[in-house]
């Protein structure tokens, strides 16, 4: 080094080293400063990866990154780590390193001692410090792969989670933990029963119930946890019995992901209406979906059902607003259909068995459609017939996905009627919105026409309800 200060940065990072070493990043640090007051040097920065191997090839590393530019720039004399396999497990990364060292004058010190980047021997020494610790790196990762193979045979998985282990189950993913599957249990019957997603998890949020990363509960986050086949005692993929018990049986399961996924496929049914047809009903000229809101402004010009000021259902599509209908009046006679189909003795008809699998088949067709959509976009240099039959593979995954869906619709929508057999309009009343919601959408489809004459007023021809049938 030079008469000139020594201007160091410290590199820290947290991942499985050699000799199992995960010494946390602050204290890495604490080691690092020490070094640098020992030897006289200024701290001029610290860079940081958290939970960044340095051993994945396409792992980004945005402090590895930023310490790269700053040497570049001119900016440090000297980069200090805990540990050499810290900044380096792969020889790409080394090579980089030793290229700007050629340009800039730059010292690299451990706690374990100081390379000589002049000294063709200590180059040497950590091309093969580097090589082997890739070499380590591989091996540990083929014995985790032939691990989890075993596992799998054995009808076992990790237990994942944010916080090391799955919702409803203990660290070592088969154990129950009876609080939070009471939980699932409680939230997939919630489900099954029409309450929206968004009414469950503000239930579970008002219970003080987190996440397994000791966070409050969210949509999808619940919507994750339902759908797992983990839930269900299947391995990844639906298909195969795991070695634990289910926390929800089969049949209720595949009913919770039916209802999900439809529910998710047709998201603007259940935007946090606080009416019963806001996002339901449709507009009868242009089809966009009608929401609540009041009467007399210019956007519902052209239809005139209440005095200035009452609430309506109107269409918000820029270039329509040409339906509007009282909202009182409009759920009131939705509630008698609604009601009175549930109370008929033809309701509902036969149950469908969701045990085909619709849903595992549903998510596998989903996959498969995605890997051959990111493979057609790989295809750059390809020749435009080849495209042109996956673009045609494409098509097909999509037309069986909308069966599926619609398959399922049904199915749903058949199963909430039983539920609610027999029903009459005071008990329907008495159920949360987000319940009557789900039920007119498992009844009817609600089409509100334009009106035909101005003026106060409602007119039942106004509105067509289709019946929604199971297949």
């Amino acid at each position: 080094m030079t008469g000139q200060p020594v201007r160091a940065a410290i590199y820290t990072r947290i991942s499985l080293a050699v000799l199992n070493d995960t010494t946390k990043t602050d204290e890495q640090e604490r080691l690092c400063r020490e070094l640098c007051e020992r030897r006289g040097w200024e701290v001029a920065a610290v860079f940081t990866d958290l939970s960044k191997s340095a051993w994945k090839r396409d792992r980004k590393r945005p402090g590895w990154k930023a310490l790269l530019t700053a040497v570049a720039a001119g900016e440090l004399s000297a980069i200090v780590t805990y540990w050499g396999d810290r900044i380096v497990r792969q020889p790409r990364d080394l090579e980089d390193l030793l290229d700007l060292r050629d340009t800039r004058q730059i010292t690299l010190a451990s706690i374990a001692g100081q390379y000589d980047f002049d000294n063709k021997d200590h180059r040497m020494m950590m091309r093969w410090e580097v090589a082997r610790a890739c070499n380590e790196s591989d091996t540990i990762s083929q014995r985790k792969i032939a691990q989890y193979e075993r596992m799998r045979r054995a009808g076992l998985v990790r237990s994942g989670g944010r916080g090391g282990r799955a919702f409803g189950f203990k660290s070592d993913g088969v154990t129950h933990v009876p609080e939070e599957a009471a939980v699932v249990r409680s939230a997939a019957d919630a489900i099954i029963r029409g309450h929206s997603a968004g009414a469950v998890v503000a239930g579970l949020r008002a219970q003080g119930v987190l996440s397994t990363a000791g966070k409050p509960m969210s949509q999808n986050t619940l919507r994750r946890l339902l759908m797992s086949p983990r839930v269900a005692g299947l391995m990844p993929g639906g298909e195969r019995e795991a070695a634990w018990e289910p926390v929800l049986d089969r049949d209720t399961w595949e009913m919770v992901c039916g209802v999900l996924t439809v529910n998710q496929a047709n998201p603007r049914a259940g935007q946090g209406a606080l009416r019963l047809l806001s996002g339901i009903a449709t507009c009868g000229e242009c089809g966009h979906v009608l929401y609540a809101g009041l009467s007399g402004s210019k956007k519902a010009r052209g239809a005139r059902p209440a005095q200035p000021g009452s609430l309506v259902y109107r269409c918000p599509r820029p270039g329509c607003h040409k339906v509007a209908r009282s909202a009182v009046l409009l759920d009131a006679y939705v509630t008698g259909r609604t009601a009175g189909r549930l109370s008929r003795p033809d309701n509902p008809a036969a149950e469908v068995d969701l045990r085909d699998g619709a849903a595992a088949e549903l998510a596998s067709l989903t996959a498969r459609r995605a890997e051959t959509e990111a493979f057609i976009a790989g295809l750059a240099d390809a020749p435009a017939r080849r495209i042109e039959v996956l673009n045609r593979a494409l098509d097909s995954f999509d037309a069986k996905i909308a069966q599926i869906r619609e398959r399922m619709t049904g199915d749903s929508a058949g199963r909430l009627r039983a539920r609610y057999a027999g029903i009459t309009r005071e008990e329907f009343e008495g159920l949360p919105l987000d319940v009557r919601r789900a039920l007119v959408r498992g009844c009817y489809r609600v089409v509100v026409l334009r009106s035909s004459r101005r003026g106060p007023g409602f007119r039942a021809e106004d509105v067509i309800m289709s019946p929604v049938s199971s297949h």
